[in-house]
């Protein structure tokens, strides 16, 4: 079985990294000058390199040795899994054992530990035994306690520009010869919301010879319903949608599109240009803040009820009114 996308183009170093270029400056600047800190925090949306920097830096730490000596020197948890206190103090047992090299934790979903683990590490996390490195990563950095911000050095990751993915894929789409037309390509960039590995999965279909659809029309379509307040017609742009995709993608979609209504507004060219061409756009902007704030109102129902479609079906319809 040939190997996924995600992980045959996952960067192997600090140029390959897609759309974060101040933070790979940041943290060249900082392993150039050894001023990096002792324990790191990444955080940002999911898919935008957190973890994969990660792994580049604990190689560039141990720039000397070989695979098998850097993989005796990484320790990478998956915190959602190894929430308590017992996992905390095993890693931190583990740190004892000399090895040659410098030790590197990666704590994935950190924020998922439990506030009993956190305590647990706090001590270890401000003073670290010699030639040790933390690295924190997490998509809600909000949920750290404060006392464990405190003592990280912190690095944002940002969604990745709509340009840059599509760039990105083309450039991966010609080398796998993947057979999917630049306006594919384009709305699977409008799909990967920022995400360079969402983005990568629907690609992933193509190359196991499924059809990609572009669904980026039926969205303009839809933000043109629920703009002028046609119920009907934006419920059976939905019913549509959901046969491709899930009920809290579509949302986020258009939250994406009222956002991008809302910049061009402002004179800057966003992905929606292109569907009203060169024609001037003025939005009234407080019904776009509207529109946008109800839509974070039915994401967040989701979590509230399993019926994905009724919560979908009456967020369209209060977004409509």
């Amino acid at each position: 079985m040939s190997e996924v996308l995600a992980l045959r183009y996952r960067p192997k170093s600090f140029q390959d990294i897609i759309g974060q270029d101040r933070t790979v400056d940041q943290l060249r600047s900082a392993l150039e000058k050894e001023t990096l800190g002792h324990a790191l925090l990444f955080s940002g949306p999911r898919g935008t390199g957190k973890t994969t920097t990660a792994r580049i830096i604990a190689k560039q730490l141990n720039a000397d040795l070989s695979e098998a000596e850097l993989a005796m020197n990484v320790i990478e948890i998956d915190a959602a899994s190894h929430t308590g206190v017992d996992n905390v103090r095993e890693i931190i047992e583990n740190l004892r054992y000399n090895t040659r090299g410098h030790k590197v934790v990666i704590l994935d979903e950190a924020h998922m530990l439990s506030k009993n683990a956190f305590n647990a590490l706090l001590k270890t996390l401000e003073e670290p035994p010699p030639g040790v490195t933390f690295i924190l990563v997490t998509t809600e950095p909000h949920k750290l306690i404060p006392t464990v911000r405190s003592r990280c050095q912190i690095y944002e990751f940002l969604e990745v520009g709509l340009q840059a993915l599509y760039s990105y894929y083309t450039d991966i789409a010609q080398k796998e010869s993947l057979n999917i037309t630049p306006d594919q390509l384009h709305g699977v960039a409008l799909r990967a919301n920022g995400s360079v590995r969402d983005g990568l999965s629907i690609l992933q279909k193509s190359l196991s010879g499924e059809t990609e659809e572009d669904n980026s029309k039926e969205y303009f379509n839809l933000v043109g319903a629920i703009y002028s307040q046609d119920v009907t017609t934006a419920l059976g742009i939905v019913s549509g949608l959901r046969k491709a995709e899930d009920a809290r993608v579509i949302i986020q979609t258009l939250e994406k599109w009222f956002y991008w209504c809302s910049m061009e507004t402002f004179g800057m060219r966003t992905p929606v240009r292109e569907y009203f061409g060169e024609q001037e756009l003025v939005f009234d902007l407080t019904h776009l803040q509207k529109l946008f704030d109800h839509c974070l109102d039915v994401e967040r129902s989701f979590s509230a009820t399993p019926n994905s479609k009724t919560v979908l079906d009456m967020g369209i319809i209060k977004l409509c009114l």
